[in-house]
């Protein structure tokens, strides 16, 4: 039994080692506010790694010069929240959701977040940016990283980008802490933002 104990003390160690030694290193994270006014479509990345999709997807096949869309970064319980928004509006505006994992430990990334993101767009029909590196939050300038918060941008028919609301949801909204009626009325105040 104290052979089978050191063992599996071993192991855990052996597995952290592992891990820390291969870990990225983590960015140096410099606070840099951008301003929103001149965000246009050609500060965003070229291409995008789309959930439940495989390769990369172009900046042009999500969004088409000369028609609205809308930006939705968000952290999972947001996003769980944000997903709904078809279900109890009617929103003409084609929207890209966007996973702000970017600050999320190394390990977590490549282990979990991908299996959670895929639970959150199944059966949807609205495109989730998987942002790995955080090149996507870099070029919008977020720099809050709160899980419950939500942060919407406005693509303009002539390609400008604009910040039009940021919002929150309940701690735990993933797992099921916000009701129907609840996630209805949280979304009312996006809803009318972009009206």
């Amino acid at each position: 039994m104290k052979n089978i104990f050191k063992i599996v003390v071993l192991g855990v160690i052996a597995f952290g080692i592992l891990v820390y030694a291969t870990a990225d290193k983590p960015a140096e994270t410099k606070t840099q506010v951008s301003d929103t006014s001149s965000l246009t479509l050609s500060n965003l990345p070229k291409e995008f790694e789309i959930v439940g999709k495989d390769g990369k997807v172009s900046k042009e096949d999500l969004f088409q010069t000369g028609s609205k869309a809308l930006i939705i970064v968000g952290n999972h319980d947001s996003l769980s929240v944000v997903r709904e928004l078809p279900k109890y509006y009617d929103v003409q505006i084609p929207y890209v959701m966007v996973a702000n994992i970017s600050s999320a430990p190394w390990f977590v990334k490549k282990m979990f977040i991908p299996g959670k993101l895929e639970e959150l767009v199944e059966g949807r029909d609205t495109p989730m940016i998987y942002d790995f590196d955080g090149d996507m939050i870099k070029a919008l300038g977020v720099t809050d990283n709160e899980k419950t918060t939500y942060i919407a941008y406005l693509v303009n028919e002539n390609g400008s980008i604009s910040n039009v609301f940021k919002g929150s949801v309940k701690e735990g909204a993933l797992d099921g802490t916000m009701s129907e009626e609840e996630m209805k009325t949280n979304l009312a105040s996006l809803v009318d933002y972009i009206k």
